[in-house]
């Protein structure tokens, strides 16, 4: 990642930690974790949510057909007009937007559902009611053949009473998002700071 990112990303997530969920953007090696499950030659729609400064965005853009179309979504306007001038791509849409309201912002762009969701979110750290609205929406807003990829950091899936002394929440990921999907598959990603686990998630 390049210099100006890196900053970037660094004083936002001192500013809203709570936002960001991590003082690190995700490696190239969590990136690939997070993709390869997809069926890009058969994906036209695709949503990102928590675009960043923008790695995996980049990544997906690489990846993806020539007609497809990505609609990186982010709270951050710094974050979303950073993407939007390092990134020119005309299948790229960055949109400032709360995730949990995905099924309104694809609703003004007339868009039913999409193909495939890529999840950078902390959901680790969120308010419960907030998480599921989140998962809720993008559960519904994805075909009956889509999938979501969502990783969460190692930590969050750890001993609760190891990380209550350390401060930190505990929270199953795993747990939570089968819930919504019938399928769950796990990979851990040990070439991230800090490591993390990707959940592949399927109706």
């Amino acid at each position: 990642m390049d210099l100006i990112s890196h900053s970037l990303f660094l004083s936002e997530s001192l500013q809203s930690f709570k936002v960001t969920a991590s003082l690190f953007p995700s490696s190239r090696h969590l990136a690939s974790a997070l993709l390869r499950p997809i069926d890009f030659a058969r994906c036209g729609r695709i949503v990102e949510l928590g675009t960043g400064t923008g790695p995996v965005t980049s990544e997906i853009l690489r990846r993806m057909r020539p007609d497809a179309v990505l609609y990186a979504i982010d709270v951050n306007p710094a974050f979303v007009a950073h993407v939007s001038k390092k990134l020119s791509d005309h299948r790229l849409m960055p949109l400032v937007g709360r995730a949990e309201d995905l099924g309104k912002i694809l609703d003004r762009l007339g868009v039913p559902k999409v193909d495939a969701i890529v999840s950078s979110l902390g959901l680790s750290v969120m308010e419960d009611p907030q998480r599921r609205a989140i998962i809720g929406q993008a559960s519904k807003c994805l075909q009956p053949y889509g999938l979501m990829s969502q990783f969460q950091y190692l930590h969050a899936g750890g001993d609760p009473s190891w990380l209550r002394n350390v401060g930190l929440p505990h929270f199953s990921a795993e747990q939570f998002l089968k819930q919504y999907f019938r399928s769950v598959h796990t990979e851990r990603v040990f070439r991230n700071l800090p490591p993390a686990r990707v959940f592949i998630c399927r109706h």
